[in-house]
């Protein structure tokens, strides 16, 4: 199983019914690692479901921060069985708030 998360943004284009486009696409990334997410969070990285990236910006930079400040204590919450890592983890909820940072507007789609 896996995390695949993008950014979406509703356009109202004039036709009977609103455009979706995704502005960002963070990729695809094992849920083996969401125990790091959910300390360095406070929550499930699945709560982010739905939410404005620009709201949802300050936290993820503070996760990334706490991920960054202490790798040897979220080394220990890589997975036995080899699917995935610290590194991974810490470069895709980067890029989560990377595309928070620049398309604030966004909502965060979320599919495990």
């Amino acid at each position: 199983m896996s995390y695949d998360i993008s950014l979406h943004l509703t356009v109202d284009t004039g036709g009977p019914e609103p455009l979706e486009v995704c502005v960002a696409d963070i990729g695809n990334y094992t849920v083996n690692v969401a125990r790091m997410w959910t300390d360095a969070l406070g929550h499930r990285l699945s709560d982010f479901a739905d939410r404005n990236a620009g709201d949802s910006h300050p936290a993820l930079a503070a996760a990334v921060a706490k991920l960054l400040a202490d790798p040897d204590r979220y080394r220990a919450m890589e997975p036995s069985n080899g699917w995935g890592d610290y590194e991974g983890a810490v470069a895709y909820l980067a890029r989560l708030r990377d595309a928070c940072l620049v398309h604030p507007k966004a909502q965060i789609y979320i599919s495990c």
